[in-house]
């Protein structure tokens, strides 16, 4: 039952329980005032709000729970240098999930819960590209674990979910980071370059990786706020993986930020040891600033790979301005423009290139944003063939619950 039906049935049942009221002689006779008649009534809306409160929460009555989720659907219209062709896709730079979160008030200053979150998206960007254009169904469990928070000590996390440096190379204040953002591969990781007509066989998300952390199964300590938004955090995952993360205005993932002068400010920091070939530690962060009273913000982000080889190790950088606007009574609308310069992800001597701009329009209520991005990729191989330019458009649409 959707929650507008849920309060047209309270508010039924409470001018049903009045007429009761009213109409009971044994009510009546024993309400010596309006007072007692009205304390009547509130004890019996009490009684429909816990009944409702009971029908929204989880099977054991300690635990409050809460569910929403997305649907995060697109358009990508690609020219690849051979030819155009529009792909329908699910958009994996926020791909379509749902999660069910549970907690307990331990006591005053103390929450325990568990985190379920899973990721439900058909033909994702990712995975679709030339010739597929048709991909399986992806299914993904991002988040299956336990926590227990206490502002006074922390925050600890027991299995999948995010390592400490997750998130740390994406920091940012804007408002269309829901679409552009520094893992600029995202909306058509899948689509492979092309050189004299035929694919390489090289795709956007090979060449393009902003070297942010992942999720993984671990234990994760996240440190209480120290001085004005401060935060460290450590995790230990499965396969020898290892993150170390400082980060700025972070507040437990919620970004909340932290106010000098007229700016909101917003950073981190990670180092981590993937476990893969030939790396020895993989570098993150970003830093983001929102100018309050014009509401542009500023956006930075690096990451790179220390190889363990004498090969050139590989890195990327990224820089954004947005814009954020009360243009419509509808919502808040969303600009950007960012330039991406990628070298050595593919092979040593590659060069990557990519700028892009878009648009974001929030529709407050009804939980939706449309969007709409044009992005240009270049790929230079040092010792390979000539491969052509990309160029998307992306047009699509979130819908949180």
């Amino acid at each position: 039952m959707t929650t507008n039906a849920l309060g047209f049935t309270a508010s039924a049942c409470v001018l049903a329980s009045f007429v009761v009221a009213l109409l009971n002689p044994f009510q009546v006779v024993g309400a010596q005032s309006l007072e007692e008649l009205r304390e009547i009534v509130k004890q019996q809306q009490e009684q429909i709000d816990e009944a409702l409160d009971r029908r929204a929460s989880s099977g054991n009555d300690k635990i409050k729970l809460s569910i929403s989720g997305q649907t995060n659907r697109a358009m990508n219209l690609v020219d690849d240098g051979d030819s155009t062709e529009a792909y329908f896709v699910d958009n994996d730079v926020t791909n379509t999930r749902v999660r069910f979160v549970g907690t307990a008030e331990a006591n005053d200053t103390t929450t325990m819960g568990t985190r379920l979150e899973i990721a439900l998206s058909p033909n994702n960007s990712y995975d679709v590209s030339q010739d597929n254009e048709t991909a399986d169904d992806f299914t993904d469990v991002r988040k299956a674990e336990a926590f227990v928070r206490d502002d006074r000590y922390g925050q600890l996390s027991f299995g999948k979910g995010s390592a400490a440096a997750d998130d740390t190379a994406e920091y940012d204040l804007s408002l269309v980071s829901m679409q552009m953002y520094s893992g600029i591969a995202d909306p058509v990781g899948g689509i492979q370059f092309t050189s004299n007509d035929a694919l390489t066989g090289v795709a956007v998300g090979d060449a393009f990786f902003n070297f942010d952390g992942g999720r993984q199964s671990r234990v994760r300590y996240d440190s209480p706020n120290l001085g004005p938004g401060v935060q460290l955090s450590v995790s230990v995952g499965s396969d020898d993986r290892e993150d170390i993360a400082l980060t700025w205005g972070g507040d437990y993932g919620n970004w909340s930020g932290v106010d000098i002068g007229s700016f909101t400010t917003l950073g981190a920091i990670s180092i981590s040891d993937p476990n893969e070939d030939d790396v020895d530690y993989r570098l993150a962060g970003s830093f983001s600033a929102l100018h309050n009273p014009t509401d542009v913000s500023y956006t930075i982000g690096y990451g790179m790979d220390k190889l363990d080889s004498s090969g050139d190790d590989p890195y990327n950088l990224y820089i954004k301005i947005g814009w954020d606007r009360s243009i419509y009574s509808v919502g808040s609308t969303g600009f950007g423009v960012d330039y991406t310069y990628s070298e050595n992800n593919t092979q040593d001597d590659d060069e990557g290139t990519s700028f892009g701009l878009a648009v974001v329009q929030v529709l407050e209520n009804y939980g939706t944003e449309i969007y709409a991005q044009y992005r240009f990729f270049d790929l230079d191989t040092g010792a390979g063939p000539d491969f052509e330019e990309i160029h998307a458009v992306t047009l699509g649409t979130r819908v949180k619950f």
